[in-house]
């Protein structure tokens, strides 16, 4: 059924891949290489994340160290289909696009739980039948014999227990609701007969107010006229009251205005007075020239004098000309000497290239003296020349420096004649007669502009005097409309006062009227309350009462249901064991090494499983059995509730079976291996020792 497997990063393996076959797979390996690896590794690719939550793991304990990706890809065949279980994973999970199962070649689910789910339907082994009978783990071999409630739990009996145990809670909460239900039903009951007496005591109280609300009701209409009498009165003395009192401030700010007028029209005579005084001065105001324009020009001058530079003062114009004539006359020494200097170089040179002391060019005869007269006035000439080279530059440089004096000297030689200080006594002379021409300007605009509001403040005048009149007609009319108030205001006060005493005398008996009116209707509306209330409960209490009788039935229910599975259980046990013992016998009679061992049979008694072996003097439980016959008996017992559950074990894996055996019973259990391929087709064990490789069909060293 298993017929390869190929690994990526799982666990100790990089990358690998293993191949099986029918009868015993033999995985043979040191501790620690890797075996147990690979039995994880069919678990992982066949139930994923629910394999590893069984055993308490993580997906980062499957993932080889240093690896951020693992892989397991697991190659089956089944029926004569080819199934293929791929799961990609990581440290937190498997890929979902990485996980899919397929047969044939067709992908028919992907996912973790979907590619599970499809393990589970297409071959037919759930994942608690998977781990206690298919997958053997290193030290269970013997655990089917060893623990009572283990072959329970296989044959999922021990979920009539977690029934009942859920029946017996269901039952409990059903008891406790029935009693708060009850302790509910009686509470309500009580409060019916309470709400009961309430409500015929509020009858009663009501009929006796409305009785009395009848006899006041004469009293609301007498009590409802003198309060509209008393009220129209009160308005109409507070409206007078109102009138009197914005006549009175009408009146105070007609006389403040008055006040102000009056104060007005004296502010106006006198400014009247001011402009008369006004006109007169302007009239004798002096007339000044135009003095601004000769005071800015020489002002003008005058700065500009005062900036000329100490240099361009005392410069004169013949100076530029004195040093244009010495550096002409300079220069034309200095040429006329350079002439001389050039000739009396070639003579020289010719006279050092003289033989025999004749001139080379004209053949004269040369004497010493004559060329040592030329050689001193060769070296006086550049002397000179260097002297006059030198006067050159500086007569140029004092050219420079005069043309510069005499460009500023040009700047300013109209402004080198001015006087300063007559110029400067002239233009404070000016300055003071500008002064007077501005104050005076200054003084005959503000007697203009003054003199022109004339006309402007005698329409003003005018304008207070009408306003003067104005407010004594509006005082008299004021104080007019004030005496006759004052007189409404007494008449008015007289009928008010018989009013208010009329009403207050109502008022009392139409308060005793709106109290019982409205303790009617609080009556009325607590009646209503009660009458609702008490309906309520009514209604509530046969809801309660069917629920109690609904309660009572599922009790009853509840505990006929709960004797019902006590009843069950042993029945389905039994039949479960007869199933088992029918294929327990057949595997065991495959697999007995002793002619002596009839049969095996698997019992119940006092509530613990027995497995005994049947003999010629009888029968032989297990505990008294050597241990490689318990090993033969506990694999018989998995193989037939293989076959009693599954309909047969399509594979088994054994993890390190004849761990910590000594050699005759680790013989045994080769043995035992080898007879259990009669029934079982593909077996896969593991063991760090060689014993396997005589009986196995295909061998995986690690």
């Amino acid at each position: 059924m298993i017929r390869r497997i190929e690994l990526l990063n799982f666990k100790a393996h990089g990358k690998a891949s293993f191949k099986f076959g029918d009868g015993v797979n033999f995985i043979y390996g040191p501790n620690g290489s890797g075996k147990t690896s690979i039995m994880e590794a069919i678990s992982v690719a066949l139930f994923g994340s629910q394999w590893v939550r069984k055993v308490g793991g993580k997906w980062a304990d499957y993932l080889r160290r240093g690896a951020t990706s693992g892989e397991v890809k697991l190659y089956m065949s089944h029926m004569g289909n080819e199934i293929l279980i791929v799961r990609k994973f990581g440290e937190n999970g498997t890929t979902p696009s990485g996980t899919y199962m397929s047969i044939n070649g067709s992908i028919i689910a992907r996912g973790d739980a979907d590619v599970t789910a499809a393990v589970i339907n297409k071959l037919g082994i759930g994942i608690e039948e998977y781990r206690n009978l298919l997958y053997i783990r290193q030290g269970e071999l013997r655990r089917v014999l060893q623990e009572a409630e283990y072959i329970d739990k296989i044959l999922r009996l021990d979920e009539f227990d977690k029934l009942d145990e859920l029946l017996r809670e269901l039952l409990n909460e059903l008891r406790a609701k029935r009693e708060r239900v009850g302790g509910k039903w009686e509470e309500l009951e009580r409060r019916r007969q309470l709400l009961a007496t309430k409500t015929e005591s509020l009858r009663q109280r009501l009929a006796e107010l409305e009785k009395k609300l009848g006899e006041l009701a004469g009293v609301k209409e007498k009590y409802l006229e003198a309060e509209r009498r008393y009220l129209k009165l009160k308005e109409q003395y507070v409206s007078l009251a109102k009138e009197r009192e914005g006549l009175e401030k009408k009146f105070e700010e007609l006389a403040q205005a008055a006040i102000e007028a009056e104060r007005d029209l004296e502010l106006l005579e006198k400014e009247i007075e001011e402009i008369k005084r006004a006109s007169e001065e302007l009239k004798g105001l002096p007339q000044i020239g135009d003095v601004e324009r000769e005071y800015y020009e020489l002002r003008q001058l005058i700065s500009i004098a005062e900036k000329i530079p100490p240099e361009a003062r005392s410069y004169d114009p013949v100076r530029l000309e004195e040093a244009r004539r010495r550096l002409e006359e300079a220069t034309k020494r200095l040429a006329e000497v350079n002439t001389r200097l050039e000739l009396i170089r070639d003579v020289v040179r010719l006279a050092s290239r003289a033989e025999g002391g004749v001139c080379p060019i004209c053949g004269s005869p040369l004497r010493p003296e004559a060329v040592k007269r030329h050689e001193l006035e060769l070296a006086g000439l550049e002397r000179e020349v260097k002297r006059l080279e030198d006067l050159v530059q500086q007569l140029r440089a004092e050219v420079r420096k005069y043309e510069s004096l005499d460009k500023l000297y040009q700047a300013y030689k109209d402004y080198l004649k001015i006087d300063l200080t007559s110029a400067k006594r002239k233009l404070a002379e000016l300055e003071e007669l500008y002064r007077k021409k501005t104050e005076t300007e200054k003084r005959r605009s503000y007697l203009t502009a003054l003199v022109e509001r004339e006309r402007d403040v005698a329409e003003r005048i005018k304008e207070v005097r009408r306003r003067l009149e104005e407010n004594e007609k509006r005082i008299k009319e004021v104080s007019s409309r004030l005496s006759q108030i004052d007189r409404e205001v007494e008449e008015v006060k007289s009928s008010l006062e018989e009013a208010e005493a009329l009403y207050q005398q109502l008022r009392v008996k139409h308060d005793e009227y709106l109290a019982t009116e409205a303790l009617v209707r609080e009556l009325k509306a607590q009646l209503k309350d009660a009458e609702s209330e008490l309906e309520s409960v009514k209604t509530e209490l046969e809801k309660m009462r069917g629920e109690i009788e609904k309660l009572d039935k599922a009790l009853a229910t509840g505990k006929n249901i709960r004797n019902t599975l006590g009843e069950i259980k042993p029945l389905a046990r039994q039949i479960l064991l007869r199933a088992i013992n029918e294929e327990l016998n057949y595997v065991f009679l495959k697999l007995r090494h002793k002619e002596s061992f009839k049969s095996a049979q698997l019992v119940e008694l006092n509530g613990r499983y027995v497995a005994r072996i049947s003999t010629p003097t009888g029968y032989i439980e297990h505990n008294l059995l050597s241990l490689g016959e318990q090993n033969l008996l506990a694999l018989s017992i998995r193989v037939a509730l293989a076959r009693a559950l599954l309909g047969g074990a399509p594979f088994m894996m054994l993890d390190e079976p004849t761990e910590h055996l000594d050699e005759e019973h680790r013989r045994r259990i080769v043995e035992l291996v080898r007879d259990l391929t009669s029934v079982v087709p593909t077996i896969v064990v593991t063991s760090h020792l060689g014993e396997f490789e005589e009986v196995a069909d295909v061998v995986i060293q690690l």
